[in-house]
């Protein structure tokens, strides 16, 4: 019963991450997520950006373009092709 009880609640957690990077995954489409200005949670929302890519590009900032991201060594040009049509320079 103990076992099944933990089952169950690290299956619910799994859940709950995957509901909660949807729902911040929902709002970012909607409209560009501004690089010089988002926070480290914001950009760890992108795809494919870890924290410490979150924390590079914060202290790369700031940016005349989101090309500047691969340009300045920020991301990969990989990393890059999934998010630029998500994020913008202003």
């Amino acid at each position: 019963m103990k076992e099944k009880t933990a089952q169950t609640t690290a299956q619910l957690k799994s859940d709950a991450k995957a509901v909660a990077s949807g729902i911040r995954e929902g709002w970012s489409r909607d409209k560009p997520l501004d690089i010089n200005h988002a926070s480290q949670e914001q950009l760890n929302a992108l795809p494919g950006i870890t924290e410490a890519e979150a924390s590079r590009i914060i202290a790369g900032r700031p940016y005349k373009s989101p090309q500047d991201l691969v340009t300045k060594r920020v991301i990969t040009a990989r990393d890059f092709d999934r998010i630029k049509d998500r994020i913008t320079a202003k």
